[in-house]
């Protein structure tokens, strides 16, 4: 017993030693590896014994071990250091695994100064047809009405349809949604589709979802890209080539350097990295690459949870909803080669749950294994799904099989779709330098089909092969051809051949001819279509097969929207169709039609300067009208959106805060672009003595009401941005008595009055 505490009394004394010692507080020039790290660092000095503070290690280049306390240098593994008391020097040589990698960073980080900004307004978007064929008319029209602003976003569209029998309007979504930028989420409550995964099918809901979205961050890479790690042993400039491109530069000192997420295209490839040292000693290291979009980087999650009722007769009732569902997916990067994933569905008489696996194969490719089961109506089922893919520059090929037995069932069966049977594709593709490209491709799918009135199953089955090669012809043609065969022998087998001319000016001419089921069809076209505003687009075509027809169309694409029309003849009857599509918005007290909104927009506002010109991305869009305003139908949401206005249009009587904005737009939102201008009442005043002789220059002009000063120039002429309708002016010379002036300002707009010459006295 007495042993033991003696033992315990030595070990405590021992460990308290180093505390009860006196510490001396050294400032010493850190000098790593023969290069200096930092000028005056605290270093304490304790029984011979030199401590650092752990959280320092890093600022001089150095990894930090675990714990938080104080690091003895002598212990630092691989590394010895020596104190020069009289030049206050402490030198430190350290091998490359105990120091902190240099990094060359290629991503600029992102602007947190970016605010994603939203103003209430309406937009309704419209596409009517009117189509007249067989002597009858009939008309549809696809409404989309979306309200912005505010928490959210609220959408809901119709189809309305017209016929000589049928007068029928169908309601097609109602949702609202919001997007959580902070956690990359999007809820969204009413009709939508529930998330899933490759081997899961996609069912209609209306209920409540929350669904991971990184389009929110289009910044954001998701899937893992290569680095590089080395080390040097002297100063030397890196060069980094991704597949033959430069992508990065830069400087390092001795010790080890990385570069991690490097831009690179999905697939296979290669990275080299060239060093070159001050005596122009190059080293050359290529490092082969595989990247794939399927998986996660490591720690990302993407998540999908919903619940609500599955609707059914989708476009053709507005309201037939079912049997309540909820549905889960969740995908997460484990590391750089694999990606979990998971699955569950359910309603009162389904469950359905599964999982997967995304495996990156080293620089062979992806694979991807899948395995659910389902229990429906007592009766239980599983599905399996293997799959593989492989791209490279010039090669891709993959292959997908995924089977279900006769009992398998999801929510998309459980509501009237048929049962996943067997889908098995294959493709293989080659890019060939000079020749063109070749893809063939085979599907075999078979679906299950049960009757519940007579409680049997069946199934049906399709097989297909299709081999196209096409390549790049003199003068900027473009030809291709493929063959099909169906083995089924529903459709049989075909052949289609195609030829594109450019002939310039956006215009194409082309030629299709296509042999299926012993019938044959050859098309010849031109075709300019309309894409920017003020596009005048055209199509002349002939077709040729069971039936001729001839084909006429017209469109334009004006500042308010898309409008065309269309004849096209037979031998036996014309039949024509017409069609307008755009949209037409409400922001603030001011009502805008335009082309379809797509994704968000904005309304330039000059503060009522009209005729002034906006760019978008130094591209002209127009100008503003009479109230100073121009509407911008296409801003990229989430996305840095640069818009200028010129400042030559702008009258010199007029001052700009700035002739450039930039705005980052919410998800399918509305903003003002605001260009603050500032109406002057300046003048340019010529100011003479009583023998009018201008004044002199450099004399100092000052307004008696607002204190503006401005120095005279020649002929006695004083600038003055902001005058009075009754001001007074004082001036005083060097060696020159003081003198004023009144006088009376009469703005004149669009221009700089002269006000002169007026006698200071």
């Amino acid at each position: 017993m007495n042993g033991r505490f003696h033992q315990g009394l030595l070990l405590l004394l021992a460990l308290a030693t180093p505390l009860m010692a006196q510490a001396d507080t050294l400032l010493l020039e850190v000098l790593v590896n023969g290069r200096s790290r930092a000028a005056a660092q605290e270093v304490d000095e304790q029984l011979s014994h030199l401590w650092v503070a752990a959280d320092q290690l890093p600022q001089l280049g150095i990894r930090s071990p675990d714990g938080a306390g104080p690091v003895d240098l002598a212990a630092l593994p691989g590394g010895h250091f020596r104190y020069d008391r009289g030049a206050q020097r402490l030198y430190l040589d350290l091998p490359d695994r105990d120091l902190v990698a240099q990094e060359l960073r290629h991503d600029p980080a992102r602007s947190a100064s970016q605010q994603v900004t939203s103003d209430l307004a309406a937009v309704l978007n419209y596409d009517t047809q009117y189509t007249r064929a067989d002597g009858q008319d009939s008309t549809s029209t696809l409404a989309t009405l979306r309200l912005l602003g505010g928490p959210g976003v609220l959408e809901t569209s119709s189809l309305h349809s017209k016929t000589a029998t049928v007068d029928n309007t169908v309601r097609l979504d109602t949702t609202w949604s919001r997007a959580d930028l902070d956690h990359l989420r999007s809820w969204k409550v009413g009709d939508f589709v529930n998330g899933g995964l490759a081997w899961t099918r996609p069912v209609r809901l209306a209920g409540v979802q929350m669904a991971t979205n990184f389009g929110l961050r289009p910044d954001l890479v998701t899937y893992p890209r290569p680095g590089i790690s080395s080390s040097v042993a002297v100063p030397s400039s890196v060069d980094i080539y991704v597949n033959g491109l430069h992508q990065l530069s830069g400087q390092v000192d001795p010790g080890p350097f990385e570069a991690s997420q490097l831009p690179v295209a999905t697939g296979s490839g290669d990275i080299a990295v060239v060093v070159k040292d001050a005596s122009g000693r190059q080293t050359t290291q290529t490092l082969p690459f595989y990247t794939s979009s399927l998986l996660l980087s490591p720690g990302l999650d993407a998540l999908c949870v919903e619940a609500g009722s599955v609707r059914t007769h989708y476009a053709s009732q507005s309201d037939d909803y079912t049997q309540g569902a909820a549905s889960f997916s969740w995908r997460h990067g484990v590391n750089e080669r694999f990606t979990w994933e998971s699955h569950l569905e359910g309603s009162d008489t389904l469950a359905m749950g599964g999982a997967g696996l995304d495996w990156l194969l080293g620089q062979v490719g992806v694979l991807n294994l899948s395995l659910a089961g389902s229990q429906y109506h007592g009766q239980g089922g599983k599905q399996y799904g293997v799959g593989f893919s492989h791209a490279s520059h010039f090669f891709n090929a993959g292959v997908s099989l995924l089977r279900a037995d006769h009992a398998f069932n999801d929510l998309a069966s459980a509501n009237g779709d048929d049962r996943p049977g067997t889908a098995l594709s294959a493709n293989l593709g080659w890019s060939l330098p000079g020749l063109g490209s070749l893809g063939v491709v085979f599907t075999k799918k078979r679906v299950n089909i049960y009757d519940e009135y007579a409680l049997t199953s069946s199934s049906v089955q399709t097989t297909a092969l299709s081999v196209s090669y096409s390549r790049p012809l003199p003068w900027g043609a473009y030809g291709s051809v493929t063959a099909v065969h169906d083995y089924t022998g529903t459709t049989g087998s075909g052949l289609f051949l195609g030829l594109s001319i450019p002939l310039g000016d956006d215009t194409t001419l082309s030629a299709t001819s296509s042999r299926s089921g012993g019938a044959a069809y050859q098309t010849v076209q031109a075709e300019r279509p309309a894409v920017e505003r003020g596009d005048l687009g055209w199509r002349v075509a002939r077709e040729t097969g069971d039936i001729d027809r001839d084909d006429l169309a017209l469109s334009y694409k004006s500042a308010y929207g898309l409008f065309g029309g269309e004849a096209e003849r037979s031998a036996t009857e014309t039949d024509l169709r017409a069609s307008a599509q755009g949209a037409v918005t409400l922001l603030g007290s001011h009502l805008f039609a335009s082309n379809t909104i797509d994704d968000a927009f904005a309304v330039v506002d000059t503060d009522g300067l009209a005729g002034v010109t906006v760019r978008q991305e130094n591209r002209d869009l127009g100008r503003t009208n009479g109230n100073g305003l121009l509407f911008v139908d296409h801003l990229r949401a989430y996305e840095d959106n640069h818009l200028s206005i010129d400042p030559g249009d702008v009258p010199l009587d007029v001052d700009l805060d700035s002739d450039q904005l930039h705005l980052t737009p919410g998800d399918r939102s509305g903003v003002r672009a605001h260009f603050a201008v500032h109406h002057q009442r300046s003048a340019t005043l010529y100011l003479v003595d009583t023998a009018h002789h201008p004044l002199p220059v450099g004399a100092s002009a000052t307004l008696m009401g607002s204190g503006e000063q401005a120095l005279l120039g020649y002929d006695g002429a004083a600038f003055f941005q902001q005058l009075a309708a009754h001001d007074q002016v004082r001036v005083q010379a060097p060696g020159h008595a003081g003198c004023t002036v009144t006088f009376d300002y009469h703005a004149e707009p669009g221009r700089i009055p002269d006000i002169g010459p007026l006698t200071c006295q």
